[in-house]
Order: structure tokens, then sequence, then C-alpha cells
């Protein structure tokens, strides 16, 4: 990425972090980026700076989605939401802004989620 004109509302954003991993966002109007991320408890929206904390932003282009403003309305619609590892993460939530199901992964560990938390102890959060 040359700079931060180089995005446009609907593109799919990520930088390094941990290593190997990625954590992805999904730019909105104004050159903000809307990501759900752990460290902020949730669905936040910041700059390009702040979400790129000093890493090197890899932009992904528009994904897979039917326009940039229904991903951009769904991602800002989500501000606010909680953060949770396994079933509600930066992925999920990129998957969800660009209108992708959510992988059979996913699916998965939700359920496993969801009966843990019917059958065992009350967790804090």
């Amino acid at each position: 990425m040359n700079d931060k004109n180089d995005l446009r509302p609907g593109d799919v954003v990520s930088v390094r972090f941990g290593g190997v991993l990625r954590h992805y966002g999904v730019v909105t109007w104004g050159g903000r980026v809307v990501s759900n991320n752990g460290r902020y408890g949730g669905v936040v929206t910041q700059s390009v700076t702040a979400f790129a904390r000093g890493r090197p932003v890899i932009n992904h282009g528009p994904g897979d989605s039917a326009g940039d403003f229904l991903a951009t309305e769904r991602a800002r619609r989500r501000i606010g939401h909680d953060y949770h590892l396994t079933g509600s993460n930066c992925v999920h939530f990129v998957r969800h802004a660009h209108g992708r199901k959510p992988t059979v992964t996913q699916v998965a560990r939700g359920t496993f989620e969801a009966f843990r938390d019917m059958l065992g102890p009350k967790r804090h959060r």
C-alpha cells in the first residue's frame, strides 16, 4: 500500500500481529477502519494509523461482496458489539460485512460455544 488514499470503502485490510497471525478490518468512509478488536473488547472504528499501530497495512481489495456501500454499512452497524475469540472475531466480522456465510469451522466453534454456555458454569466477561 502506498498511502491511505489507496484504500476505498469496502476494502478488506489487515495487519500482522503475534508473528504469523493477521488482524482484519473493513475500510469505511473517511478512510477509517472498522474491526472487531479483542484489545478494545469489540467492534470499533479507528483511523488507518491507529488500526496499523506502526505495522504495514495490507489491502486485500473489496472482497466478494455486492458493493462497498452495503459492506461499509454492515460494518458500521456492528460498532459496539462484543468481541469473542471463537464466536465473534475479526474474521467473522469481515465475512459478515461482506455478506459471506460463516465457514464450517466457524459454525462448529459457535455450536460448541453455545453448548458450553448452556451446560457449563456462567462465564465472566
